[in-house]
């Protein structure tokens, strides 16, 4: 007999997986879940059951594990990991002032398990980034993951397409050369401070995560 299988939804950029249960256990969607997957174990949002159908897109090898119900002790340690992502958010901010790195620190997740940390992050392709890790994951005694978010699924850089660029807000000025002249907001010409480029792309993950719907 086949185990049960779940398509689930976690971290902040809304990532879903297959998660094989551990023991059996029915659970309905949109229900809380601990789970342990590539990045540790970590709470998700059941989407639906897994067919198939699913599997042929999801391959076998990123199946993870689900591993129960959330329970009030993983909503207490859940708390706690945001206080713990808050401190690392705080400290990578410092480092990289010492450093000098080219390098922005948008969000931090501090995962269920206590060892593990994701830094979303934009920029420091061309940096020698071993320094930054090493000492985060020192201090926090934490394995530090990046997660650039500048390259897509594949690890292709983004590029720029024909369409305008900007920041996409009323009023954007942008010029013809892709600058925004005028609000400044979206950091294509340079001009905005790092402040605003995290402004703005916490923004733009408030509206992801609005308009983002399960898949069915």
């Amino acid at each position: 007999m086949q185990s049960q299988e779940y398509l689930a939804s976690f971290g902040l950029t809304g990532e879903f997986g297959r998660f094989r249960v551990v023991s059996p256990m029915l659970v309905r969607r949109g229900e809380r879940v601990v789970v342990r997957g590539s990045r540790g174990v970590e709470i998700a949002v059941v989407l639906r059951e897994a067919t198939p159908r699913h599997a042929h897109f999801l391959p076998n090898s990123s199946v993870g594990q689900l591993l129960r119900r959330v329970t009030p002790d993983d909503e207490q340690t859940e708390l706690n990991m945001r206080v713990r992502a808050q401190q690392v958010f705080e400290r990578s901010k410092q480092l990289i002032a010492e450093l000098a790195l080219p390098l922005v620190v948008l969000d931090v997740e501090a995962l269920l398990d206590g060892e593990h940390a994701v830094l979303h992050r934009l920029g420091g392709e061309d940096a020698d980034l071993r320094p930054f890790v090493s000492t985060l994951s020192r201090e926090f005694a934490m394995h530090i993951s990046l997660v650039d978010l500048s390259r897509d699924r594949e690890g292709a850089v983004l590029q720029a397409s024909d369409e305008p660029t900007g920041c996409g807000r009323p009023n954007c000025g942008q010029g013809a050369d892709g600058s925004c002249s005028s609000c400044g907001s979206c950091g294509s010409c340079g001009s905005a401070e790092p402040r605003d480029m995290e402004l703005y792309f916490a923004q733009l993950r408030e509206q992801m995560e609005r308009q983002r719907t399960v898949l069915l």
